[in-house]
């Protein structure tokens, strides 16, 4: 996958007038779309408050898509290549991708220094009923399961109406999209696709990995294709110290 620059912060400007609305949010074209899956098959996921949509813009006037885990009032974390060349940024805190709900701009934008990770900060705090719970210990596992979730393109590029999750297993340690350690999984009741980078591996009820790379360009509908989720333990002391958590 291609790599990008090293690491960085960005402020965004006048995002807060930016309705960020068509485009083309999950499409297959541009930084996030290129390297970021989404879940086919699975089932509905049940109400995650914490789970959020981003709807950016990378230069020019086309929207792309993007999920995220808000950690506290003011911080989301993603992947990193959700973020590098993004110009401006809005969350929204509805599990439907058919009524997303009032939008809250982004204002900052900051890249790990290791691995696919991305810190978002909301220009107005929004609390949650739940925020995500995260392992920062967590080390590659070759056995067990977990827990992918994820807006966007189901199987065959069709759009989903919401949050998806999906069960996988747990297959070794792989690299993700800026050779940082991944948690390689392959999908049991579903898997990832194009259109959802930065959506959370779940382990023991704890946020582990955010997703970064397809084993393949399009898995289709291929329910049991494999994917590369950036952990989080490579940028731990980053995440604590920036976004307070």
């Amino acid at each position: 996958m291609k790599q990008r620059q090293n690491l960085r912060a960005a402020t965004l400007l006048a995002t807060a007038a930016l309705a960020l609305l068509g485009g083309t949010f999950g499409a297959g074209a541009a930084n996030a779309a290129t390297v970021s899956p989404q879940v086919i098959g699975g089932e509905p996921a049940p109400s995650t408050p914490w789970e959020v949509q981003l709807v950016f813009q990378q230069g020019g006037t086309a929207t792309f898509g993007c999920t995220g885990e808000q950690l506290n009032a003011s911080w989301v974390i993603t992947a990193r290549h959700c973020v590098d060349g993004t110009t401006a940024m809005n969350v929204y805190h509805s599990n439907s991708t058919t009524n997303r709900g009032p939008a809250t701009a982004a204002d900052r934008l900051y890249s790990a220094p290791a691995g696919d990770i991305a810190l978002v900060h909301l220009r107005t705090p929004k609390s949650l009923a739940s925020y995500a719970q995260l392992d920062l210990g967590y080390s590659p596992r070759s056995s067990g399961t977990g827990t992918i979730l994820g807006y966007g393109n189901r199987a065959n590029s069709v759009p989903t109406t919401g949050l998806y999750q999906a069960t996988v297993s747990l297959t070794g340690s792989s690299t993700d999209a800026y050779r940082g350690i991944a948690q390689h999984v392959t999908g049991v009741s579903g898997a990832s696709n194009h259109g959802d980078s930065g959506g959370a591996l779940v382990v023991n009820g704890r946020v582990v990995g955010v997703c970064s790379t397809g084993d393949v360009a399009d898995p289709g509908a291929n329910t049991h294709a494999g994917s590369n989720y950036a952990v989080l333990p490579q940028s731990a002391s980053w995440i604590r110290s920036t976004a307070g958590v």
